[in-house]
């Protein structure tokens, strides 16, 4: 079933509106250091850094945006992804530490997080020898803290954080492990004075089933990866519009250095 050119855009505009109550609230729970100054007094930058971190569909959103972004004479992107990695495995890849040394090895203006389809196993706590399984209270606390510990170093630095919650799936099963993934990611982000994206509604139909395709005034369009969880090329771009479309509501210092994608 296809999702249509209307549905994304309420669920575009329903996002905005979201997005300025988490804005306000992120400003007042954030410490004083993470937000050292309003968005809307930063002068902006002579050159924008974008540091993409993530899973594969982090790795999917850089690679269907490079092509568009680099050629933009005031703008870097760096790929700081990883496939087959996830929050909950530390001992397999440590996403905080990972995270805190590409922010302090690249300096970036922004980055994005998009991380979590491989985050329905166990939370590994390697310094304690434990494991809390998915679902529980613990594995809760301990997923939240590391979805702090990813993004505060960026906002410390100075940076902006945007964070991509993860999309609805084919499987029932992952997307009802993603929907409880997204509260926590969401939760963590905003707390810390990241803005957090939905992708729930701009992934499925006004009757919130997983949708592979959108409709457009020339037919449908298939966004979506035969997994059922990623995304294709387009739809990696489409997604992404979520944010670079709206750019100039959330940091407007950017908007110049970023621009529009202008491809839903």
């Amino acid at each position: 079933m296809a999702v249509g050119v209307d549905e994304f855009l309420t669920s575009r505009r329903r996002l905005l509106q979201g997005a300025m109550v988490l804005l306000s609230s992120a400003g007042v729970a954030a410490s004083e250091p993470v937000l050292a100054q309003p968005a809307a007094e930063r002068a902006p930058p002579e050159q924008v850094k974008i540091l993409f971190c993530g899973d594969s569909l982090a790795q999917g959103m850089f690679l269907s945006l490079n092509g568009v972004l680099r050629r933009r004479a005031n703008l870097r992107i760096v790929n700081g992804t990883l496939h087959a990695t996830g929050v909950t495995r530390s001992d397999e890849h440590d996403w905080p530490t990972a995270a805190r040394d590409l922010v302090a090895r690249n300096n970036p203006n922004l980055v994005i997080f998009w991380i979590g389809a491989n985050d329905f196993r166990p939370l590994v706590v390697r310094e304690q020898r434990t494991r809390f399984a998915f679902g529980t209270q613990g594995f809760a606390d301990g997923y939240g803290r590391r979805v702090t510990e990813m993004v505060a170093p960026a906002l410390a630095s100075g940076a902006r954080v945007v964070w991509f919650g993860l999309p609805n799936m084919r499987n029932a099963q992952f997307a009802g492990a993603a929907r409880q993934l997204n509260e926590i990611q969401q939760n963590a982000v905003v707390m810390a004075g990241g803005v957090f994206i939905p992708t729930w509604e701009a992934t499925s139909d006004p009757q919130g089933r997983f949708t592979p395709s959108v409709t457009l005034d020339r037919g449908a369009r298939t966004f979506r990866a035969e997994d059922g969880v990623h995304f294709t090329d387009w739809g990696y771009r489409r997604i992404a519009s979520l944010f670079f479309d709206e750019v100039d509501h959330f940091f407007p210092d950017l908007a110049p250095g970023l621009g529009r994608l202008n491809d839903t």
